[in-house]
């Protein structure tokens, strides 16, 4: 049995719960990192769009960014619980 808190795998799953986070979960997987304008360019919608599900990707600790002047750059976070993993895995 899993020891991830309910509250944190609740998290997870809401946040990966729709078809675009899946789709970007999947090009960062593929790409190991990537900014907001590239995602936005990729899958064909805005980068404001963009922006607010790579937040609640980062805020359910599923993805981290570095900022590097004035690019910020997202990948997968190093610590993923097992279910994230686990979906992960088919992406």
């Amino acid at each position: 049995m899993s020891t991830t808190p309910i509250p944190t795998l609740e998290k997870q799953l809401r946040a990966i719960s729709h078809f675009r986070k899946l789709h970007i979960l999947r090009l960062i997987k593929k790409n190991k990192a990537m900014t907001v304008s590239e995602i936005a360019d990729e899958i064909g919608i805005k980068p404001f769009p963009v922006s607010q599900h790579l937040r609640i990707l980062k805020n359910a600790g599923i993805l981290q960014s570095k900022k590097r002047g004035r690019y910020v750059s997202y990948r997968l976070s190093l610590k993923q619980t097992p279910v994230v993993k686990d979906i992960l895995r088919y992406l």
